[in-house]
Order: C-alpha cells, then structure tokens, then sequence
C-alpha cells in the first residue's frame, strides 16, 4: 500500500471512530492506530479542514452534518426528542431554585419542561423571559409574577429576540439565571444558531448573580453558527447520567459543579 493511501486509510478510519463515538482523545487515538500524537493532531486538522470533526483542545469531537450550522430547528421537534432526559433534568434543576427567586428563563424546549415543573413546585417566583410559552405555563395558576419582553417573535424558537429585548434584560438584575444552549465542547464553548439569540443568553447571564446552565447529552460535542463563552461564567450545568465522564470531568476542571439527572 502507498503511503499515500495508508495515510488516507488511517484518517478515513480517525474519522469513522469519532462519528460512532461522539469523540476522542490525541492521546487515546495514537495508540488506537499506532501513530504519535503529532501525527494524529495532523490527521486532525486535515478532518476538520474536510468538516469530518471539530477539534477540542487535546482531541476532536464529530461533525453535526444534520443541518447547516446557522439552521435551527422547531421547538416542537425538540419537544419530542430526549423527552425523559429533558424531563429528569427540570426536575432536578428545580431543586435549585427556592420561593421568592427572581429568574431569567430563556427559550428553548428544556427550559419548557423546567417551567412545568416549577409551575408546580414553587409558589412567588419573579421570572424575566424572552418566550411567551414560557411565560404563559408559569402564570397559570400560580402567584408566580412575569415579566415578559418585548422583541421580535422568531418563528422557529417562539423566542423574542432584537434591540427591544436587550434593553429590556438589561434593565433587571436577578437571583439566577436558567440557560439552554444548542451545542456545547465541554473544553471551549458552548453554541447556538442564532447570533441574536445568544446576545440574549449572554444580557441574562451578566445580569444574574448565578447560571445554571441545563443541556442534555446530545448537546454534548454539538456545534453551531454562533459561539457564546458561558462556561467561563456558569457556576451550574444540569445534564443527564448519559452525559460521558469526559465531559463531566472537562466542566468540574473548570470549576463548574455538574449535577447529574
């Protein structure tokens, strides 16, 4: 076999071990396929240069090739996915929040099942959102009280997002803040599609005294169009026991308390 042809073997190989595996190490694929470090960071940022992987500081996670980084998806569709986690995982966070608080909650499919929660569990809430769905679960039937922005309604998140809900969010200054995201490398970056939507994540996230930021798993080695440095911030990430103990390990290294679903 040419050289040539081994190289493109061994790299087609590297590619096809993450995209089943989510991600991986340098260190665990130089041995995986008898090659040094060195060679392997090569063969990496060859694979990222094809949009095959994402390379992390020390590895490289998978190419979301589902649909193009700057596209979103319906809330609806991301209500119906990961229901049980998603589920598990607003219960838990709920824990976190006690009567009286005053929060940030923006949208996001999560973040609707953590208010139908807390809708349920927790009495004189002061909650600043950004999504009428969201508002409209946690005024019904509660003393809860609701402050809800102004903005343009985005058709895909049923969030309100532009200069008019920047400024709203600007003028609070809140006990916490509950935040979804789209993507998020446990060693970099969390993302979203949306630039105008993580302006928004960011204002609630400055204006709070304390972040939990909420992800399932399959948030964990995802990417998108727009990246927002909330990990630097966040005291708190709520996900679920698929989550690997990588990533978990990765965010604690930071200094941020992982609470397991």
């Amino acid at each position: 076999m040419a050289q040539k042809d081994f190289i493109e073997e061994r790299r087609q190989k590297i590619a096809t071990y993450i995209s089943k595996h989510g991600r991986a190490e340098i260190a665990d694929l130089a041995t995986l396929f008898n090659a040094t470090e060195a060679t392997v960071r090569r063969d990496l940022i060859y694979l990222e240069e094809n949009n095959l992987v994402i390379r992390t500081h020390g590895g490289a996670v998978k190419h979301n090739s589902e649909k193009s980084i700057w596209q979103t998806t319906t809330v609806l569709s991301r209500l119906n996915t990961n229901i049980e986690e998603k589920k598990a995982i607003a219960t838990l966070t709920a824990t976190q929040i006690n009567d009286g608080d005053s929060l940030f909650i923006d949208g996001g499919s999560t973040n609707q099942f953590i208010a139908e929660v807390l809708k349920k569990e927790k009495r004189n809430l002061l909650v600043v959102t950004n999504n009428p769905t969201i508002a409209s679960i946690l005024i019904q039937g509660t003393d809860n009280k609701i402050m809800l922005t102004g903005g343009e309604l985005d058709k895909e998140t049923e969030s309100l997002t532009g200069p008019d809900t920047e400024s709203a969010i600007s003028n609070y200054n809140v006990d916490k803040a509950i935040i979804g995201v789209t993507g998020l490398i446990s060693d970099g970056y969390c993302y979203t599609a949306n630039p105008l939507e993580a302006k928004i994540k960011s204002l609630m996230v400055d204006n709070a005294q304390n972040t939990i930021l909420v992800a399932d798993n399959s948030k964990f080695g995802t990417t998108a169009f727009y990246k927002i440095d909330l990990l630097k911030k966040a005291k708190m990430l709520i996900t679920d026991s698929k989550t690997s103990e990588l990533d978990r390990k990765n965010l604690q290294e930071q200094g941020i308390s992982v609470l397991i679903s």
